[in-house]
This record gives structure tokens, C-alpha cells and sequence, in this order.
């Protein structure tokens, strides 16, 4: 955008001259660093919310106003966006106050011997998107069994893990029914893309190929290419995403699991639809609400 002058220098410390470049929004730049330049290409940025996007023409609007759209930092491109709330805070709220003193990864070695479907326990956390009417419902857990196997730490663990994966999946669904065209895989990245095991569970649940980036941090490394585009290195946003993103490693979906997911994530929404309705009528507190809803 221009750099440092005297005065500014004076003001800040900066040497004079020193190249001032505009980077963008986290998961435009983060999008940036995991290469996902070209039209259709899917992300999923899985930090304390995690956030879907996927990138469509300048024309495309949501008439639902369910999704939102955001302009890309690559030109000529921009992304729809959906956001699942609180998920990497709620694997910290459970393993602080039910892990019983155990970390992530022993949680998740645990949770790797429960089957999928975790013993039918229904998670209430984040709702799909709905810009228009962004309420969620008061935090629960349901379907516990009170046997300990089937309802202690490893089970519920796994119960969120395959949570996430499902608002993420019906949100993208919400994006490629938006589209009419659907990727043909999904690149993972942020702190959840570290594990193999929640990798495989997304690509198990939505039916997509699972994609993990070499660099976890995707909007960091994002903003490192806007950076070296403001310095010459390269001719454009879009050209330094691509020669920079590095996947890693990919997890094909088990088509086994297909119908399990499937009914799993129906009966999440008619539960989730009925937690949404004890918060309108005042008897649970909402988990989060916009302003104004």
C-alpha cells in the first residue's frame, strides 16, 4: 500500500521505507495460506469456532440470508461462509472440567476404541448457520447412559468430535446446495486438523476426502504471502497461495459409516430443533445470541 514515512517513523519506531502491506480476513487469508484460490475450493478452519468455506463467484448471493458472503483476498472470488460456534472452546471446557486430568491426547487415544456413533449421545452446542436468525441453543448433552462405558470421557469426547463434524457437514451442504456444485475435497487446517483421528471422522461424515495442510496455522502463513506479494516476491495474492500451501497427508471417507453419519446427524437436528424451542419459551438460557434476535 506504500511505506513508512518520516513521520510515521518518528511516531512508531519503524524504520523509514518500511513496506506497508494489507493482509484480509482470517479465513480469506487463511484460505490464502492453504492455496484455496480457484473457484470451489473447500475449507474447513477448525480453531476455537470452526469455520466452513468455500469459494464462489462475485454474483453468487443467499436469498435465505442463512450463509455469509465475504469478499476473498484473491481477486475475482468470494467465499461463503459458515461458522460453527465454540467448538475447539468446548474440547476445552470438556477436558478441563471432565477429563479427570487428562490431556487432549489421552483423551483422544481413549476415544479411538468407542464405536462411531458414540453410543447415541447428542451433543447441543452450535447450530448450523442461520445469519438471519443466529441463536443457539443452551449448552447440553443427551442420550447419556449411565453406564460409565458408555457415557464416561472417551465416549463423550468422541460424541463431540463427531458433533463438530456434523454441523460442518450440513453447513457445507447449505453452501453446495447454494452453488449446485460440490468439491471434490476438503482441505482441514487449524489446531483440530492435527489430529488424524478427527481428520477421519470429518471425512467419514461428510463423504468428501479430508485434506491436512503441512502448516496447521493456515492464516498465519497467509498473511506471510501477502507479505512477500507486497515485497515482489510474487505477482499475486492467488500465485503465492499456490506455490506456498503444502498438504500433508489425506483420509478418504469410509463409505461403511455413510448411513450411521447420516442418521446420527437427523436425529442432532431434531434434537437441536428442540433445544432451540425450550430457549424461546425462557427455559434455557441461550449458549449465544446475536444482537438484536
Amino acid at each position: 500500500m506504500g511505506t513508512v514515512t518520516g513521520t510515521a517513523a518518528e511516531e512508531t519506531g519503524l524504520a523509514p521505507g518500511t513496506l506497508v502491506v494489507a493482509g484480509g480476513g482470517d479465513c480469506q487469508t487463511g484460505g490464502l495460506g492453504l492455496g484455496i484460490v480457484e473457484n470451489g475450493d473447500c475449507a474447513v478452519l477448525g480453531g476455537t469456532f470452526w469455520q466452513q468455506v468455500v469459494n464462489v463467484p462475485l454474483t453468487l448471493t443467499d436469498p435465505s440470508m442463512k450463509l455469509r458472503i465475504n469478499p476473498h483476498v484473491v481477486s475475482h472470488l468470494n467465499q461463503a461462509e459458515a461458522i460453527s460456534f465454540f467448538t475447539g472452546a468446548a474440547m476445552r471446557w470438556f477436558r478441563d472440567a471432565f477429563g479427570q486430568g487428562e490431556g487432549y491426547s489421552e483423551l483422544e487415544a481413549a476415544s479411538t476404541e468407542v464405536p462411531p456413533g458414540a453410543h447415541g449421545i447428542i451433543p447441543i452446542l452450535s447450530d448450523v448457520m442461520r445469519y438471519n436468525e443466529w441463536i443457539h441453543a443452551a449448552p447440553s448433552l443427551l442420550n447419556l447412559s449411565l453406564d460409565p462405558e458408555k457415557s464416561g470421557p472417551a465416549a463423550i469426547f468422541r460424541a463431540l468430535q463427531e458433533n463438530a463434524a456434523i454441523v460442518a457437514h450440513r453447513n457445507l451442504e447449505a453452501v453446495f446446495a447454494l452453488t449446485g456444485e460440490r468439491p471434490t475435497r476438503i482441505v482441514f487446517a487449524g489446531g483440530a486438523s492435527k489430529s488424524p483421528h478427527w481428520a477421519q471422522i470429518l471425512a467419514d461424515v461428510t463423504g468428501l476426502p479430508v485434506a491436512t495442510s503441512k502448516v496447521k496455522e493456515a492464516t498465519a502463513l497467509g498473511c506471510a504471502a501477502a507479505a512477500a506479494t507486497g515485497a515482489g516476491q510474487f505477482g499475486s495474492l492467488k500465485d503465492a497461495g499456490a506455490a506456498w500451501s503444502c498438504i500433508e497427508d489425506e483420509y478418504q471417507p469410509n463409505s461403511a459409516l455413510r448411513d450411521l453419519y447420516d442418521e446420527a446427524s437427523e436425529r442432532w437436528q431434531r434434537a437441536y430443533a428442540a433445544q432451540r424451542a425450550l430457549v424461546a419459551d425462557g427455559v434455557t438460557q441461550s449458549m449465544w445470541r446475536a444482537p438484536g434476535t
